[in-house]
């Protein structure tokens, strides 16, 4: 049961964006128990600016350091050891209460948080991980959203309800108008890219959405990616008839999510700002690997439509498993059943 006198909490989830925002009703529900606990998150260098003061129940976002299997650290950029010693060192002195690993099935993240050295534990473990005080089977075919919200359930935590949280400051709305402003025009987003190159839907088949959208409900339509997806903005530009409004690695995160705030729809790969237009209620078209909407998809389907792909080999080599062949995964999905969804949202 929730212990009241607990008071330093510390949670480990150092993954992407979205993996972040599909914990947050477990994070909001773990604050709204233990009110009086400074809970400590623990993330990646990337994202610690983009939380830190944008969620009351996170008191505090700390970086942690290059550690296998967590924060791989990259060839050329070696970790010393003594980094690593002395942020462990500094979690220690913590003397937290509890720490919570979010961090996937535990093989090496639960020896992570044993490191941390708090008087309480509780973690996912899969099949041969570490187990650590209190424990949750880890099963990869579960929802993402329910599986953290039944992992602080072990402790008497009270659900809050299933929806994401993304608040949107007044600063991302200023910066995004120094960059860009729609001027009281609809317009659409399109995210064309994706970390994980079999996520992504050919770039061809974005440019006739951009085309459809324009035509039909005369929406201005914003391409958006990061740098490493220049190539993939690019193709589509190349084959579109229409103007497109080019902001690829003209945002941070704030301003996305404030891009994404007032965006009659968006069409997008299942990458981050999927999940930004859930937690945000915007209106959204989701191309999809078959296997991934267990784990990542939208709750809700009134505004979010996940449009997928069967494809269950690799269509180059034709591995069931990973491979490295730079193939999509989710050209499967239709372009017409991509349009006739977007074309119910705005209609509706």
């Amino acid at each position: 049961m929730v212990d009241q006198s607990w008071r330093k909490i510390v949670v480990l989830r150092a993954n992407g964006l979205g993996d972040f925002l599909q914990a947050t009703p477990a994070l909001r529900a773990l604050g709204k128990a233990y009110p009086a606990a400074e809970i400590t998150f623990l993330t990646l260098p990337w994202l610690q600016r983009f939380l830190s003061g944008r969620y009351p129940y996170l008191r505090r976002v700390e970086v942690i350091p290059r550690y296998p299997g967590i924060n791989e650290p990259a060839p050329h950029e070696p970790q010393p050891a003594e980094a690593v010693e002395a942020f462990f060192a500094r979690m220690q002195a913590e003397h937290f209460d509890l720490a919570i690993q979010m961090h996937g099935g535990g093989a090496e993240s639960n020896p992570f948080i044993a490191k941390l050295g708090a008087r309480h534990t509780l973690a996912l473990a899969a099949a041969g991980s570490l187990p650590l005080e209190q424990n949750l089977r880890y099963c990869y075919y579960q929802h993402e959203v329910i599986r953290y919200l039944e992992l602080v359930g072990q402790l008497g935590v009270v659900w809050d309800g299933l929806q994401t949280d993304l608040p949107v400051l007044a600063g991302d709305r200023v910066r995004l108008a120094q960059v860009w402003r729609p001027e009281g025009r609809r317009y659409a987003v399109l995210h064309v890219g994706a970390g994980d190159v079999r996520r992504r839907w050919p770039a061809e088949r974005f440019a006739r959405v951009a085309e459809h959208l324009y035509a039909r409900y005369g929406c201005e339509v914003v391409l958006t990616g990061r740098a490493e997806e220049r190539p993939a903005l690019e193709q589509v530009q190349a084959g579109c008839r229409v103007l497109l409004v080019d902001l690829g690695e003209r945002l941070d995160l704030g301003m996305m999510a404030a891009l994404l705030s007032g965006a009659a729809l968006l069409v997008s790969n299942d990458t981050g700002p999927a999940h930004m237009a859930y937690a945000l209620d915007t209106p959204a078209v989701i191309v999809f690997w078959c296997g991934n909407v267990i784990t990542a998809g939208p709750l809700k389907r009134e505004r979010f439509r996940p449009v997928l792909s069967w494809t269950l080999t690799c269509p180059i080599c034709g591995t069931a498993g990973r491979c490295a062949c730079p193939a999509s995964w989710v050209a499967g999905a239709s372009l017409e059943e991509v349009l006739a969804e977007a074309d119910d949202l705005l209609a509706n």
